[in-house]
């Protein structure tokens, strides 16, 4: 009786063990790293992209994930002319002007969390230099690529 009982014991505290190793092993999420962290304040360029859409990108908004989570404050935005031509369609021609009505935008935002910034979905990369990845607004959404990342307090 005695052995069953102590059996019973062991495996319970194995199970318990196995699970919890699991959960550490498939938790992305380090609190005691996380915790530790700063700020981040990256660099983001949007290329040629249309004069309304540059427009609507103002300082102080806010910008989202893929998955809708708030992750960065817009602090400076630089619009300027863009080298890339613009190409359109007219009754069936083509047309291109060397004058470009495009814009590239470089946007600045400061993480609103100091834990940590995802820049892909699932939380499993953490944001880095050269990446390429989408950019939400309220009422825009942009492919960028990510200039610079630095810490800041």
């Amino acid at each position: 009786m005695y052995k069953k009982f102590l059996v019973s014991i062991v495996l319970v505290i194995f199970v318990l063990a196995i699970l919890l190793g699991l959960y550490k092993i498939l938790n992305p999420k380090n609190k005691e790293i996380l915790a530790q962290g700063n700020y981040i304040e990256a660099t983001f360029l949007a290329e040629a992209i249309r004069p309304e859409t540059a427009e609507m990108i103002k300082v102080g908004d806010t910008l989202y994930d893929s998955q809708g989570k708030k992750c960065f404050k817009v602090t400076d935005v630089k619009v300027v002319p863009s080298e890339a031509k613009y190409v359109y369609y007219d009754q069936n021609l083509l047309y291109i002007e060397n004058t470009s009505k495009l814009k590239d935008v470089y946007i600045t935002a400061k993480s609103l969390d100091k834990k940590y910034a995802w820049a892909y979905p699932y939380g499993k990369d953490l944001i880095m230099a050269g990446a390429h990845l989408a950019l939400y607004g309220e009422n825009w959404k942009l492919w960028v690529t990510v200039l610079t990342v630095k810490d800041v307090k």
